[in-house]
């Protein structure tokens, strides 16, 4: 049977019209005698509901400036961006702020404030003059509250907070402002890997949930590569490739953007690795997780991974009396290891040449 999808007429694939629309879209800023420096030229993409989108690039290729383009802080210098359809240059501040929330990576200045009272700043645009919450106000923020997992956290000081609650609370309001679009520039920067991982799913969850459209602009790109549906990807070339990133690796993409005389992206792996500065090579056997590790920890030393007869030797992985070994054997000779470490004290002072 054969089965004929269309994903442009297909709701499945896209929902509905995009929230975010790029077309003809030149993005720059002049320098000191007037010229202007173009960081990427005449690129089209849409966002579409439920889409979290990790936008990536080179430091210095633009993820800045287009966010505050998006957010109609800044003005292209050519082609437009739609938000819900209508040009965003259309938007006066009021209405734009019921379109566009914003996180940023610096964390506001105010004393004294609880956590209840910063996210309901996120009602102003929709409160009247006086800035006064109503019952539904009220329900949104603790609805918020609760979705984000900082109820408990509520009458809490803001300073008084850890780095990745503080950022929680800063993404809590951006959902009270209840708004279909909500950029984050570098969210994840000042956390430990625990509190990255764990705010970079909890955006992509709260993306589906509430329909949202959720932009990150980030320097994680393994985490990217984890969390997000699609990569906003700034080429060399001066273009926005906008794919999955398992689409984006395959093509050859992040390989081009990303690769250095040094360091290398690894697809196989969806990795980054230093150059190798040995030519030695070694056939390792055992269990996956001991491999992984022990890999890792040769290469660090020039040491690289061969399945074939023509490594230098062979390093057996076993394990005997809930202990594991490292058997490595090279010519005729056999040693035993009881760690890592003292394998590669071990190979570290071999001379190779």
């Amino acid at each position: 049977m054969n089965i004929k999808i269309n994903p442009q007429n297909d709701k499945h694939f896209a929902d509905g019209k995009p929230t975010l629309s790029a077309s003809e879209l030149t993005v720059g800023y002049k320098e000191r005698k007037k010229s202007v420096n173009i960081l990427f030229e005449r690129v089209k993409f849409s966002i579409y509901p439920g889409d979290f989108v990790c936008l990536l690039g080179p430091n210095g290729s633009g993820k800045s400036t287009l966010l505050r383009i998006i957010s109609g802080i800044q003005k292209p210098i050519d082609g437009e961006i739609l938000i819900d359809g209508k040009n965003i240059a259309a938007y006066d501040s009021r209405e734009l702020a019921k379109k566009i929330s914003i996180v940023l990576t610096e964390i506001f200045d105010i004393n004294n404030a609880s956590v209840y009272s910063i996210v309901s700043m996120g009602r102003y645009p929709h409160n009247n003059w006086l800035g006064i919450l109503r019952r539904e106000d009220f329900e949104i923020v603790d609805n918020m509250l609760k979705v984000t997992d900082l109820l408990q956290y509520k009458d809490k000081n803001f300073f008084e907070l850890s780095d990745g609650i503080r950022q929680k609370v800063m993404i809590a309001r951006a959902l009270a402002q209840d708004t279909p679009l909500i950029l984050l520039d570098e969210p994840t920067a000042y956390l430990d890997a625990p509190s990255r991982i764990e705010i970079m799913h909890m955006l992509r969850h709260l993306a589906k949930q509430f329909r949202k459209s959720i932009i990150v602009s980030s320097h994680d790109l393994d985490l990217a590569l984890q969390a997000a549906d699609k990569i906003m990807l700034i080429t060399k070339e001066k273009n926005i490739e906008i794919d999955t990133p398992e689409d984006l690796v395959l093509n050859g993409h992040f390989e081009t953007v990303f690769n250095t005389k040094e360091v290398k992206f690894h697809p196989q792996k969806g990795i980054f690795k230093k150059k190798a500065e040995k030519k030695i090579t070694l056939k390792i056997v055992g269990s996956k997780t001991e491999i992984f590790w022990t890999e890792r920890a040769l290469e660090r030393i020039g040491i690289s991974i061969r399945p074939d007869k023509d490594a230098l030797g062979l390093l057996q992985i076993v394990k005997q009396n809930n202990e594991i070994l490292w058997q490595l054997n090279i010519g005729t000779e056999t040693f035993t290891f009881y760690s890592i470490g003292e394998l590669l004290d071990y190979l570290s002072r071999l001379n190779f040449s």
